[in-house]
């Protein structure tokens, strides 16, 4: 089966650059959020969380109209591995075996939760991207594997799997931002099971169809 790639196969000469203007912006965006927002678990503001969503947003879409697909390109999946295996694991495994005193536990969550995640979910999509998927599902990928962190899910699964009592309350920062504080652990639940009409809505939206229009590219066939 024949699948033109929206950014090679468009009309418009505009849409073959959507990559690289995503992929500068993304990155001078992570820069501005790295060097000048607080490394905290505390969401102290919520535009401080708009540039942390806006730069990857802009990291999703550079994967997702990467115009080069192939499966020869493989060797670019690589590169997580090195920055995985270089700084974020090891840097990871130091908390836990250097930080006795748990005096960098803002740190830890930042180079967990903020980095080693999303790069995975990045990872996952650039390698479905490159192997032949299109950009919409890849949009797709991205899109659930950020709702699925932020739906609350973690946060009830660490009481389950952990042995730890199951608390009255929980305290996460990205529910109190919806919530305006901590929620019980009851509610945490509900507010994991709201998120997957929306998650199953993401999946079922006709993306690749909107992109084709877009952009002027041929329908997939």
């Amino acid at each position: 089966m024949n699948h033109p790639d929206p950014p090679l196969d468009a009309r418009r000469p505009w849409a073959a650059h959507i990559w690289w203007i995503a992929l500068a912006t993304g990155a001078a965006g992570f820069a501005f959020v790295w060097l000048a927002t607080p490394h905290t678990r505390d969401i102290e503001a919520a535009w401080q969380l708009a540039a942390k969503l806006l730069a990857f947003a802009c990291l999703c879409c550079a994967i997702a109209f990467f115009p080069w697909v192939s499966p020869r390109l493989h060797w670019l999946l690589y590169v997580p591995f090195v920055v995985l295996t270089g700084y974020l694991v090891p840097r990871i495994s130091w908390f836990y075996y250097g930080d006795g005193a748990r005096a960098h536990g803002d740190a830890f969550y930042t180079h967990l939760y903020l980095l080693l995640y999303p790069g995975i979910v990045l990872s996952v999509a650039a390698a479905y991207r490159i192997g032949g998927g299109s950009p919409g599902r890849c949009l797709k990928i991205m899109a659930t594997g950020v709702l699925i962190v932020f739906s609350g899910f973690l946060d009830v699964m660490w009481q389950v799997v952990n042995p730890v009592a199951i608390p009255e309350t929980i305290d996460a920062p990205h529910i109190n931002l919806f919530t305006g504080g901590p929620i019980s652990f009851g509610a945490a639940i509900v507010f994991t099971l709201a998120h997957v009409p929306i998650i199953a809505g993401i999946n079922l939206l006709p993306l690749d169809r909107w992109i084709e229009r877009l952009t002027g590219a041929a329908p997939r066939r």
